[in-house]
């Protein structure tokens, strides 16, 4: 079934794999703006089927407005489909390795035909990946290590192998000076016994600070993603944590839909809309 989150990874998919094509800047700026409007839209799903409906909605425009008719209305989209067509179907998961941008990864699949984390392993233990311009040994090491590190822990983590980690990252971010409120997320804050990766929620008016001083902690090994309000990091231990810097009226709408399963929020979000009201990561009202 598509959902408004799905159409907006839809949008998020078409700029990443626009990138790796090299595509104007501003086309790629776009579609990642046009995924964050999809995320805070708050009128009905029918509303995202209606053309005219989302072109009044800022940041999208009238082309962007007919892909996304077309996801809601069928469940697929052409063009999305003719550009993962020109890519192997693996390739976006290099981008789960800290320091592997869009460049990086365009770089490797041209001149190495690298396709896969398989791929990129084989060609760092061979030493190809620091032959290449603008890698060297050191980039080389690092993507080992991380690729390593994704390996050992396999995307699961026991809760008391990190409790004590995301107690101290929350404690940081909280004694920052432009932190109005902070907590940790997702299937942590609901004490899961197995936990995936670690979600922190921060209120402050200063969200580039925010993001600034996350980035920089002692725990980061490194950057997988930064975008305006949500950020995706690998730290040391090998677990994924995602930052999002929010409004202090949005924060307890955030926390709230991003500590909830996907399950919880759907029925939530439904109660909301049975009595006229929407309720999503930003904001509950009519």
């Amino acid at each position: 079934m598509m959902t408004k989150e799905k159409i907006a990874e839809a949008l998020e998919e078409i700029a990443t794999l626009l990138e790796l094509k090299d595509e104007n800047p501003f086309k790629i700026r776009a579609y990642q703006n046009a995924s964050r409007s999809i995320e805070a839209f708050g009128a009905s799903f029918s509303d995202l089927q209606n053309q005219e409906t989302l072109e009044k909605i800022p940041g999208i425009g009238k082309a962007i407005a007919a892909k996304i008719s077309e996801l809601a209305t069928t469940g697929g989209l052409k063009f999305l489909n003719e550009l993962r067509a020109e890519f192997p179907s693996a390739i976006l998961e290099l981008f789960s390795i800290p320091g592997l941008g869009a460049k990086k990864i365009k770089a490797l699949h041209e001149k190495l035909k690298i396709s896969s984390i398989a791929d990129l392993q084989a060609a760092c233990e061979s030493g190809r990946v620091a032959e290449l311009p603008g890698f060297g040994e050191t980039t080389q090491t690092k993507i080992c290590n991380a690729i390593a590190n994704r390996a050992k822990h396999a995307g699961s983590f026991q809760f008391g192998e990190i409790a004590a980690e995301a107690e101290q990252l929350r404690s940081d971010l909280a004694a920052h000076e432009d932190a109005l409120q902070v907590s940790v997320a997702g299937s942590f804050r609901r004490r899961k016994e197995i936990v995936r990766d670690l979600d922190f929620i921060v209120a402050s008016k200063s969200p580039d600070t925010i993001t600034e001083f996350f980035c920089a902690h002692p725990f980061v090994e490194g950057l997988i993603a930064r975008g305006p309000t949500k950020t995706s990091v690998r730290l040391k231990s090998g677990i994924q944590c995602d930052l999002r810097v929010v409004t202090n009226a949005a924060y307890p709408f955030a926390l709230n839909y991003f500590t909830g399963s996907k399950e919880h929020n759907i029925v939530m979000r439904n109660r909301a809309l049975h009595r006229g009201w929407t309720l999503n990561e930003y904001r509950l009202g009519p």
